[in-house]
């Protein structure tokens, strides 16, 4: 039995280009992975497996929907929450799944590698060594592969308020590294680049307004100095299209909220 499910959410515009990414795979790979489609804004409501890949329509929108019901449709120890704009290192992927996914990890959280240069990184992850509540912040979602036990036994869903789709379209994954902290989650770190995302800030669609929302939202889960340092830190460095006064009346209005 496979270990691991890799959970794509997508929308019915895109559908068909994902399960045509899964099938230009290879086949070890797709031989020891299952793949879960999640595909919203659909006409109907339908379930299916086509070409061993398991296909869930929904007519709603919202990505914590989509990666909730992931949690519940997967059948393996493992899931691997990915967007559908993904492309897999192949080799690194078989590799982890020989070594990596050891009996006591809880979550193990991979790298992204650029999409536009393979020697570099999506970010900096200097700071991955040790997870506390502060590193939540800066944990992406298809980082993320968690064991499905721990989070079925303890309840940790995304939160449906947060992520595209809804008013405040960010830090789902951030809310969802803080719960599984706080329940005692076993963090593990890999070295290895399992994706790629793009890196160049023309090729991501941000609505920087309802990001700043967000994230000021999710600030509530820290006491108020510390969110306050944070707030005030996020408004210098934040790269958006505001000043820093709007950032930080952005931020306090989240907060707020």
């Amino acid at each position: 039995m496979n270990k691991l499910t890799i959970a794509i959410s997508t929308v019915k515009a895109q559908r068909n280009t994902v399960i045509k990414k899964i099938s230009n795979l290879s086949e070890l790979t797709k031989g020891r992975v299952n793949f879960l489609v999640v595909s919203q804004l659909e006409d109907e409501c339908e379930s299916k497996v086509t070409d061993d890949i398991k296909i869930i329509k929904l007519m709603n929108k919202g990505l914590s929907k989509s990666r909730n019901v992931a949690i519940k449709e997967t059948e393996t120890d493992w899931i691997w929450f990915q967007d559908d704009d993904f492309l897999i290192n192949e080799t690194q992927l078989l590799s982890f799944l020989d070594s990596f996914l050891i009996d006591d990890a809880d979550i193990a959280l991979i790298r992204i590698g650029s999409l536009e240069e393979r020697g570099k990184y999506y970010k900096n992850y200097t700071e991955y060594s040790k997870f506390s509540r502060l590193l939540s912040l800066k944990v992406s979602s298809i980082e993320i592969i968690a064991r499905v036990n721990f989070i079925r036994e303890n309840k940790i869903e995304f939160n449906e308020k947060l992520g595209l789709g809804t008013a405040l379209p960010c830090c789902e994954e951030n809310q969802f590294m803080l719960d599984s902290f706080d329940k005692g989650a076993n963090v593990y770190f890999s070295g290895q680049t399992l994706c790629y995302h793009t890196t160049l800030p023309e090729n991501r669609n941000v609505d920087y307004a309802k990001n700043l929302q967000a994230k000021g939202f999710f600030l509530k889960n820290f006491s108020f100095p510390l969110a306050l340092i944070l707030i005030l830190k996020w408004a210098f460095t934040i790269k958006s299209e505001f000043t820093f006064v709007k950032n930080l009346k952005l931020l306090l209005k989240g907060f707020f909220s």
